[in-house]
């Protein structure tokens, strides 16, 4: 009787071990780190396009870990603008502009976007994105409005939480939005590196961060 008693531990033991290792690390399942991005459309652009800007941002950001909750804020009536769950996490202003409003900026003709820097004692937290600049890459036909308009946005708020207004040589985060990098966006290969990655991660995940 004690060899079997000894056998049914053993196997009750490695079958609690195989339940353990079978369950997702807590950690691993718990939601992705969140950023609020509230949206001043002054450029009046289609609501279609809008959306499919909103989805493909969000799926860049989601590949690297992280959420974004979007809010609009309304001219006609600012009281209705959205403001998303107060969790802490970074808080970041993304206006789109006419092509009159960007000329008032000191960018170049081919940007598509300008991160505003962070001030002494404050983080920066005001990303433009030109939408004549979209409209114009449009006209190439490699992507759509939505596509292009996504890409901007996204590279603009990598600035904001990357804390600078660097550019690498590959990737979402290079200085001119091109002919190669729109045949890239419509794969769904115009994304952050790596180490962008690990960057946006620390930095959105520092709720205490006052942004």
């Amino acid at each position: 009787m004690f060899p079997t008693l000894v056998i049914s531990a053993v196997l009750l033991l490695v079958n609690a071990v195989g339940q353990t290792e079978s369950k997702p690390n807590r950690q691993e399942s718990e939601s992705p780190q969140q950023v609020h991005v509230r949206i001043y459309d002054y450029a009046h652009v289609p609501p279609e396009v809008v959306v499919e800007a909103k989805r493909v941002s969000s799926s860049i950001f989601q590949k690297i870990g992280v959420e974004v909750l979007w809010s609009d804020h309304s001219f006609s009536n600012p009281g209705e603008t959205a403001v998303a769950s107060d969790s802490g996490y970074p808080k970041l202003q993304l206006r789109i502009l006419t092509r009159k409003m960007a000329e008032k900026l000191p960018v170049k003709k081919n940007m598509t976007g300008l991160a505003f820097q962070a001030t002494q004692g404050q983080a920066a937290r005001v990303a433009n994105v030109f939408y004549h600049r979209v409209e114009d890459l449009a006209q190439q036909r490699i992507c759509s409005k939505g596509e292009i308009l996504g890409h901007a946005v996204a590279h603009e708020l990598g600035h904001l939480l990357l804390g600078n207004l660097d550019h690498s040589s590959t990737g979402l985060m290079k200085a001119q939005l091109g002919k190669p990098e729109l045949e890239s966006a419509t794969r769904g290969d115009l994304l952050f590196t790596d180490g962008e990655a690990l960057l946006i991660r620390r930095a959105v995940g520092q709720p205490n961060l006052d942004r």
